[in-house]
């Protein structure tokens, strides 16, 4: 059994994220979607008002019947602010983002960096985004970043990164929080484009779904992976992230490519003249969208999201998406399904790694698995704790 003080946090979590999902919701409401005594959450409620992490929003106008009005309850946004970055081996992009995404700053440019720069490029560009959050009188909450490779995301391990010329596992995360000062998040970078969609995009969330983040990078022909056009796919199944048992969900190669063609059958050769020639392109998005059509179709997902360079050469993607999908459905039943662009274009990772961040802040302590992960109101006391 937990014991008061476990008890207390998680209720406390689960308050918090009842409102942030919900806003506008009142105290009796919230006590009856989460079957818990009215007096606990209005204790509850007293603690997290006084800590400024909840607000009042006024008196419910819509409350019928007799009776004092309920007052309805929102999730401070100006409690501070999250930075997400985009970190690439010859980019990066980074932004300034509020609790509900909407973007204060941002920041980017080109360097080449390997696995001996990246924490001291990292907290580079976390102190100049610091400029800024200063600068406006903001209170920076924490860092999450997208990075390409296999990423233990609990522990903020880089297990292998062909980007990054990292083939050991290498604990990022240690390295930044020391000198960040602020808690750190690290992901993957197809992965982040799924939270962007859960933390700010709420008609997802009753959706299972796949992000696929495509992106034309230099082509290194002799390491297997790093090529013209690179794909990753982050699978969203009921509102959470799926990271597989060794953290490689989502690394993806269509069914007829092999080791020797990287991830796409098409040669090398080819994939070096994208994204211009346009020939090429189609017969990669053609080759992408029927391996895409069998995972959508198996795991049953009803929306697809295409980020990173898929917006500014779209062709007839989409097309081709929503034909693979039905071609591969054997059921004479409609398939219903959605497929769009993610609307946060170049800043899809950035944004993700922000909203990455946002999500750690309104989970709910698992009690059983990954008990140990600072989330919930536990990281915003670990916050608190950290201003001083």
């Amino acid at each position: 059994m937990a014991d008061s003080n476990r008890l207390h946090s998680i209720n406390t979590s689960r308050i918090l994220r009842a409102i942030w999902l919900n806003p506008g919701v009142s105290r009796i409401k919230v006590a009856e979607m989460l079957d818990l005594d009215r007096s606990t959450v209005t204790k509850i409620m007293q603690v997290i008002l006084d800590r400024g992490l909840v607000v009042t929003a006024g008196k419910n106008t819509e409350q019928s019947g007799v009776g004092r009005r309920q007052i309805n309850l929102r999730v401070n946004e100006d409690v501070g602010v999250v930075l997400g970055l985009e970190i690439q081996d010859a980019r990066y992009v980074a932004v300034v983002s509020t609790i509900s995404g909407k973007v204060l700053h941002t920041l980017g440019g080109m360097k080449a960096v390997r696995k001996e720069t990246l924490a001291s490029h990292i907290l580079g560009i976390v102190a100049r985004a610091r400029e800024f959050i200063s600068r406006e009188g903001l209170f920076l909450l924490g860092v999450g970043i997208g990075l390409p490779g296999i990423i233990d995301p609990y522990t903020g391990t880089i297990i292998r990164s062909n980007s990054f010329k990292i083939e050991e596992p290498f604990v990022l995360r240690d390295l930044l929080e020391e000198g960040c000062g602020v808690p750190v998040f690290v992901e993957n970078d197809a992965n982040c484009c799924c939270w962007s969609e859960l933390a700010f995009c709420t008609e997802n969330r009753s959706r299972n779904f796949v992000a696929v983040l495509g992106e034309f990078r230099d082509t290194v022909p002799e390491v297997v992976g790093c090529h013209g056009f690179a794909i990753g796919l982050g699978l969203a199944i009921r509102q959470r992230v799926l990271h597989g048992d060794h953290f490689t969900a989502g690394e993806f190669r269509t069914v007829p490519a092999d080791r020797t063609t990287g991830q796409f059958r098409i040669p090398y050769r080819d994939l070096e003249r994208l994204p211009e020639d346009k020939k090429i392109l189609r017969a990669v998005y053609r080759e992408l969208t029927e391996s895409l059509a069998f995972l959508v179709n198996c795991v049953d997902c009803t929306k697809i999201v295409f980020a990173g360079d898929f917006e500014s050469h779209p062709e007839n993607l989409k097309e081709l998406m929503e034909s693979a999908i039905v071609n591969n459905w054997i059921y004479d039943l409609e398939r219903s399904f959605i497929i769009e662009f993610s609307k946060y274009g170049k800043n899809a990772v950035s944004m993700g790694a922000a909203g990455l961040f946002v999500e750690k802040l309104f989970s709910v302590p698992d009690v059983a698995d990954r008990f140990q992960e600072l989330v919930g109101y536990d990281l915003f006391e670990h916050i608190l704790k950290l201003k001083g």
